[in-house]
Formats: structure tokens, sequence, C-alpha cells
């Protein structure tokens, strides 16, 4: 054999991808891994906290997976990740919003609550040629798919899915035989991109144009929200503005931001006149302005790496003409809070720090505006003792005299309200994620049928030991007042059983006014797909007009890539 051959053979042997091409994203995306947990058991099957938007379908093949020996670089000693161990597998049976059911494959199989699992992750799957002349596309699907454990000819081991190919078609079918996905296969034995949807013509069959989902939710906040322009989003005009708003009124989404939102404060943070945006996610402070409808970075502030946010609020205490950012935030399992302020030398600095109390500013009776803090435990409650005030004295803060806030358990989620008798009341949410109102005398006057609030900020206050369950504690979200005296309150659709396992995927706002027996409600945005984090009214835009100001997590960490948040802007009448 002459050495140009041999070279050759090298090359194919060492480098197959030469020979194949690519696999079409949404066949990747099919049966890409995707991370979850067992939420509880339900009779025969188990919820798990993954759905549609994880790319979730019936048929489904979950591994029930352990971490097993960590992996780390040679080199750098840096931790690579762990290679898991598979005790079972589940079947997807139904899927809902939020969460989904799957059903065990075998009877030895009993998960427990928390316990992983990982969609496809060495499942065993073998590859059929009914025609025989599908092996480049075999080699294809067992390298590009290399989570599944491929059989081969002759394994005693049953597959639990079956890549089939039949002349034209690829069939991916379950255990059982039902038919899980299929693609069209060229005659050079490749798989063809599924199609893209066909769009409707306009004025087609004689009737109005059809709007896509996101018009219509466009629609919908305009008309809900009474905003200034009456006209509906044109097909063709979407909802989401990247740098310039000018083309639609009403709606603003900002540019893309990695990681969780916690909290979300708009201040004119340097005394140039304008007001700028803060937003803390769990690592990063992010600050920007939006005017005339452009977004513009102000600065990108570094965060101690040791430190985790958990919540935000801005507030000129020291009266200087820039208001101070505060921000609560845990070292492990103590509380390591800190204030940001603009500086004389044109930065955004850390001024005070190591603070051991969480922090919140917060509408009392008479004020406009307080600081308030409260301690923390390290038990089965978070919260030690009654909030209290927070002076600013110097260059430090002072504990100062006690809040008496009825049946309230820590200084986040109320907001005190009159009464058409000109009574004091407070709305709350309660820790089950209630709404609720007490009277200032303690007396309990209602509390909802539905949920309000829930939190993904949620952080354990102690290290857990043998007996010792270490239930989370999570941030409660703020309520607002309007200047109407309307209670407006954050609405997160999701998993909301377990704490540890916490998953927002719906949301919106809801402003409500008090009858005298309970809260009704005058308004809410309409609904969209993504998590609340923070909200805040205030003019963000610089248009001297009061908006509505959300930080939303439209897409969950994954397992290779991170959370994706923007800030979205509500202009109302």
């Amino acid at each position: 054999m002459n050495v140009r051959l041999q070279l050759f053979l090298c090359l194919c042997l060492l480098c197959p991808t030469m020979a194949f091409a690519e696999l079409p994203k949404q066949v990747e995306l099919d049966f890409s891994v995707v991370s979850g947990y067992i939420v509880m058991p339900i009779d025969d099957e188990y919820i798990i906290d993954l759905d549609a938007r994880d790319n979730l379908a019936v048929g489904d093949i979950l591994s029930l997976v352990v971490p097993g020996e960590k992996i780390f670089h040679p080199v750098t000693k840096e931790a690579l990740g762990s290679v898991y161990k598979t005790t079972g597998y589940l079947k997807v049976t139904r899927i809902n919003s939020g969460y989904s059911y799957a059903r065990p494959l075998s009877a030895d199989v009993a998960p427990a609550s928390g316990d992983q699992v990982r969609r496809f992750e060495q499942v065993p799957a073998v590859f059929v040629d009914s025609k025989g002349d599908g092996d480049g596309l075999a080699s294809q699907i067992k390298m590009d798919l290399p989570q599944f454990r491929w059989l081969r000819e002759g394994d005693s081991e049953q597959p639990l899915l079956t890549f089939q190919l039949q002349s034209d078609t690829l069939a991916v079918k379950t255990v059982d035989g039902n038919l899980l996905h299929s693609y069209k296969v060229q005659e050079d034995r490749q798989l063809v991109p599924p199609p893209a949807p066909v769009l409707q013509p306009l004025g087609a069959q004689g009737g109005k144009p059809e709007q896509n989902l996101l018009q219509q939710a466009a629609n919908n906040l305009m008309t809900t929200l009474k905003l200034k322009d009456k006209n509906e989003f044109a097909p063709g005009q979407i909802g989401v503005i990247r740098q310039k708003s000018a083309a639609l009124s009403g709606v603003w989404i900002g540019p893309n931001l990695e990681g969780n939102p916690v909290g979300i404060s708009v201040a004119d943070l340097d005394g140039d006149g304008l007001k700028e945006t803060a937003v803390a996610l769990d690592n990063k402070l992010l600050i920007g302005r939006v005017s005339q409808g452009q977004y513009a970075e102000v600065a990108d502030v570094a965060i101690p790496a040791n430190l985790r946010i958990l919540s935000m609020d801005a507030a000129d205490l020291n009266q200087n003409g820039h208001p101070e950012l505060y921000l609560t935030a845990i070292d492990g399992y103590r509380l390591s809070s800190f204030v940001i302020e603009y500086s004389a030398n044109g930065q955004f600095e850390i001024i005070m720090d190591k603070i051991e109390w969480y922090l919140r500013i917060a509408e009392l009776p008479g004020q406009q505006q307080a600081l308030i803090g409260q301690g923390m435990q390290n038990d089965q409650r978070s919260f030690a003792g009654q909030p209290f005030h927070v002076r600013l004295e110097g260059d430090r803060l002072v504990k100062a005299e006690p809040l008496n806030l009825p049946g309230l358990v820590n200084l986040y989620s109320f907001v005190p309200f009159t009464d058409d008798q000109n009574k004091l009341n407070y709305a709350y949410l309660t820790q089950d994620d209630y709404l609720a109102v007490i009277s200032a005398e303690g007396k309990q006057l209602w509390e909802s049928s539905e949920y309000f609030g829930g939190s993904e900020t949620c952080f354990d206050n102690r290290k857990g030991n043998d007996g010792d369950f270490v239930i989370p504690t999570c941030i409660g979200p703020r309520l607002l007042k309007t200047v109407g005296n309307e209670i407006v309150a954050a609405q997160n659709d999701g998993q909301r059983i377990m704490q540890r396992y916490r998953k927002f995927k719906e949301s919106r706002a809801i402003a409500m006014s008090w009858n005298g027996f309970a809260l009704v409600e005058n308004w809410r945005t309409a609904s969209q797909k993504g998590y609340l984090g923070d909200f805040i009214l205030a003019d963000a835009d610089n248009d001297g007009n009061t908006e509505l100001v959300m930080a939303v997590k439209f897409k969950h960490r994954g397992a290779i890539d991170d959370a994706r948040s923007a800030v979205v802007i509500y202009e109302l009448d």
C-alpha cells in the first residue's frame, strides 16, 4: 500500500467528521441533554421540573443519574465536570406548563424527591438500517449524538430508542413502538433540516392578516394597560426593540443580559440629570441608560467573587445628589451586604461593605422612603427578630428604632395603604406565596385564593448536617403602590412545590384596589414567557413619565449556557 493511501485512510479514521455533514440543528436540539430534578411522586408517576420550553417531548427518555468521579484537567487541575452514573430510566408521559410527568420504565426504579435526571444521558439506543445503505448516516448520528449508549448488533441489552432508516425516512421510536421523531433523508443519506413554518400571506382567504403570538401579546398589553399609542402593532412590527424603540410605542425590551435578575433600580445615580437603570444579577451589577429609545451602557461594576446578590434598592440617604445602591448579599452562610455610590473620580465604587443585615428601601406610613434592616440567624428561620430602621451616620450604617409591622415576618414584600375610611392597612405576601391584607392592629382582613409573588432568589442560611434538612430561604418579591393607591404585585407561574427546585416560566404584574373586603383587579400586563425577577415604577426612559420597569429572565440557565434576561419597560397612562 503506498504512503499516500495510508495517510488518507489514517485521516478517515482519525477525522471521521470529514466524511459527513453536521446534523441539522433541530435534530441536535431534539436529542440534546437537558438536566432537571424529580419534584415528587404522584400515583405511579413522578413530577419533574422540565416542560416544553426545555424542548421536552412526550416519549423522551430521562436517565436517573448520580454524579460519579470528578474530571480534572491534568495541567490546570481545574474541575471539568463529573462522570454521571445511570441508575434507571423514566419516560415522559405528559407535559404541563412548568412541570411534566414521567413514568419509570422498570419496577426497580424508585426516585426520591430531589434526584437528578438527564434527558438521553447514556440511554441505550440502536440504529437499524432496513435498506442496507445507510452506514454513512449511522456513523454521523452516532458521532453527533454521543450522549446515547449505542448498542451493536448482537448485544443482549434492550434498546430504549430505535433509530430506523426506511427508504427516505429516519424514524425514531420508543421501546413500546411509538414514534418519537421522524426526519426526511436525502438521496446522499443526509438528513433534511425540518421545514420552516409557512406564514399565511397577508389578506389570504379574504380575512384579516393572522397575527403571531408576539403581536397578539403586544396588542393585549396595549389594550390592557391603556397605553398612550392606541394603534395595534402591525404585522411585521415586533414588540422587541434592541437599542431603538422609535418604531413602537408602549413596549421596550433591552439587550440580552447574561445571568439571573435579582433586583432593579432606577435613579439619577451620577447626578447628570438623566436617570440610570441598574440591574443586579447573581454576581453582576450592570448600569445603563435609556433615552430617546436608545440604550447605552454606563458601567459594569465589579462585585467580589465570593458574594451573591439577593436584592437591591436605590436612595439618596446622604443627600449629596447621587443616590446610593443598597445591595443585600450573602457570602457563604452569612450576610455581607454592601453599598455602592458614584464617586468623584467618575466610577461606581463600594463605599460600605460587610454589613450583616438584610437591607430594603421601603415606603412607611408618613415617609416617602426609609432604609430598613433585619438580622439573620442560622437555624430553621433565616430572619432574626423584628425589622428596624437603619440610619446613616457618617460613613457607616447604624441600627435604630424597631419597626412595628403587624403579622409580617421579615422586611420584604409588604406595602402600607389607607382605605376609604383613612384606616391604615398593610398588603403583604405570605410565606406560601399568597397575597394578604392585615390591619395596623394585626387583624387579618383578606387572603387571595391564587398564588402571587414567586421567587427564584433562594439560598441556604446554614450548612446541612446529618439529620438537618435545610429549607432554602427565598427573598420575596416587592409590592408597589401607585399614586392612585393601587397595589401592584408580581405573579410568577411555575414549579413552586419545593423551594430548592423552583422554576417560574410565565409571569405578569397585576394592579389591584381595596374595596373594603378584598383586593380587586384593575389591570394587568399580558403574560410573558419568562420569570419576573424584580420590578419598579419609575421614569426609566427619561421622557418625564412613569413606566412599569421589569427585570425578566426569559431563559433559565442550561448545562453549558447562562440564563438570559432583559429589562422590559411598559409605558402607562
